[in-house]
């Protein structure tokens, strides 16, 4: 995968709560927050398959989306506001404050993502899955982030009457934003699994040739 759900958080705070319809909702429920530590009323993160990286999505005392930095037990995980050195190892949450009888909701854009990943792996000549390997992964985050929340906002924009011309704007706004920096992208790629360069790719969508 090219791209977090944390990336995009990055860009758009409350992506996972404006966009619910089209996240995978992967938990329902209640809980408390102390420190940086979600604990549930009910239920389980480990069934419900969330992991370190999802976004939780609380309302009540407090309000907002907030990275799950790691996921401690079936009931409690590491919450943590949006900073830029939260992708630091470890990584050093941040107390989104405290609060009980706060609304939970795990979400996650995993789908949107593995399809632009997917798509951009193929634009290096790269198939998912195969044998040669995309080295300098890092290249591809802003693409795949920008690609993911125009495939967002795009079906956001479909899907909803309310304020769908400004919806539609920041659709056209990432689509420009997402094949502006694939102009820059060079693909580092591995052919024989030796972790050395074997080639590399531009990602430039238009090749211009004299004639």
């Amino acid at each position: 995968m090219l791209c977090t759900d944390i990336d995009l958080l990055r860009w758009e705070p409350q992506i996972a709560a404006e966009a619910a319809f089209s996240t995978q909702t992967l938990f329902n429920g209640t809980g408390s927050v102390s420190g940086t530590t979600l604990t549930l009323a009910s239920g389980s993160l480990s069934t419900a398959r969330v992991r370190a990286g999802f976004i939780a999505c609380l309302s009540g005392p407090i309000v907002g989306c907030f990275p799950i930095v790691s996921v401690d037990s079936a009931t409690t995980c590491t919450l943590s506001v949006i900073y830029d050195g939260l992708d630091e190892a470890p990584p050093l949450p941040v107390s989104p404050g405290a609060g009980t009888d706060l609304a939970v909701a795990v979400r996650s854009f995993f789908p949107q993502r593995k399809i632009v990943s997917d798509l951009l792996s193929r634009m290096a000549g790269v198939e998912p899955g195969g044998s040669s390997e995309i080295l300098n992964v890092e290249a591809f985050r802003k693409p795949c982030v920008l690609g993911t929340l125009h495939m967002i906002y795009s079906a956001m924009s479909t899907a909803s009457f309310e304020n769908r011309a400004d919806l539609i704007i920041r659709a056209e706004l990432y689509e420009r934003l997402y094949r502006k920096s694939l102009r820059g992208v060079i693909a580092e790629i591995d052919t024989d699994g030796d972790g050395i360069v074997n080639c590399t790719r531009h990602l430039r969508v238009i090749h211009f040739a004299r004639i």
